[in-house]
């Protein structure tokens, strides 16, 4: 009953959300392999044992298979020897398609392959039940990436900006340190975003690696410290990248003017009203599904209604001037 009142919810929702394909989703990675031509990367060694050990789960709703042909997918997973193992495949269907890669008690790299060439075309994915598409397109009011002088513009089309971490102009061992960014994404373009890291290596060579997505909500990555000098680099796919916070190396940057520490949204979970305290000023609430459809707006007030909305995971955008989102749980 569970799978099936899935299905319908996608099933319905691919009428209202754009649709996208493999091919066009900043989720997957394009590979050199004629068969298994894109690759979603669930976790990889440098994630440690507590989160690459755990069961691996992707679902996708996919609503078109071009042609006659069959799509496949095949999972890599490192063994407890490091070596790579290709064991698990299996067809793709119209519809939900639910993978799932049992847990282990060891540190490992999981990814997910799919054949086809990239025209998979799909209206829903989640790793993890973590929804990472369809996402929640930014506003014209919201603060983006591109819109903020944080971010550093580069002539570059998959990868137009990034934040500094560390030069090797810096004075003492700062470029040797970890170095973190932390952001709390409120909404960014329907194809998804994505980061890497631009950094020096130990030959001295600036290079590019570890792509990972980006999702709603906290976001953080950490860059282990080096024994010799270096640039690094934060890089984002996308300047239509919402947040509502930011810090690189535990240090806000920017929207200094609101604590968003000083906010609450109570009750959390909630049965019927929920309300905001902290926020000066608001101009509007506004309540989304997980799947990104508006359910709730106000204006000029500090609580919400939400009685009659589906139990689980919803999202709440508050707007004081500034946009603060988080999830809610509504019982």
């Amino acid at each position: 009953m569970k799978k099936i009142t899935l299905l319908l919810i996608t099933t319905i929702t691919s009428v209202i959300f754009a649709q996208t394909t493999i091919g066009e989703s900043s989720l997957f990675i394009t590979t050199t392999n004629a068969t298994w031509t894109h690759v979603f990367t669930a976790v990889t060694t440098s994630d440690g044992v507590a989160v690459s050990g755990l069961a691996q789960t992707v679902v996708i709703n996919i609503t078109d298979l071009p042609g006659d042909s069959t799509y496949t997918y095949r999972i890599y997973k490192t063994l407890v020897t490091g070596a790579g193992n290709f064991d698990q495949q299996g067809d793709l269907v119209l519809g939900e398609n639910t993978i799932t890669v049992p847990a282990v008690a060891f540190n490992r790299a999981v990814k997910f392959q799919f054949s086809g060439g990239g025209v998979i075309e799909f209206d829903y994915f989640s790793h993890n039940g973590e929804v990472l598409y369809p996402t929640q397109e930014c506003e014209p009011d919201d603060v983006t990436i591109g819109s903020s002088d944080l971010f550093v513009n580069q002539d570059s089309p998959d990868w137009p900006y990034y934040l500094i971490a560390a030069s090797k102009n810096d004075e003492g061992t700062n470029m040797n340190t970890p170095h973190s960014f932390q952001m709390t994404i409120t909404c960014m373009p329907a194809e998804g975003a994505s980061y890497r890291i631009y950094k020096t290596n130990s030959s001295g060579n600036d290079i590019t690696c570890c792509v990972g997505t980006l999702s709603l909500g906290e976001n953080s990555k950490t860059v282990d410290g080096v024994g010799w000098d270096r640039n690094l680099r934060f890089q984002f796919s996308s300047g239509n990248i919402g947040y509502s916070s930011l810090s690189v190396n535990g240090t806000a940057l920017g929207l200094d003017d609101v604590s968003f520490s000083d906010i609450m949204i109570y009750p959390n979970p909630a049965t019927d009203k929920i309300y905001v305290e902290g926020a000066q000023n608001i101009k509007s609430i506004k309540v989304y599904s997980i799947l990104g459809s508006l359910e709730k707006e106000v204006f000029n007030t500090n609580q919400v209604d939400i009685s009659d909305l589906s139990t689980g995971i919803h999202l709440i955008k508050v707007d004081n001037g500034t946009v603060f989102t988080k999830k809610i749980i509504k019982q």
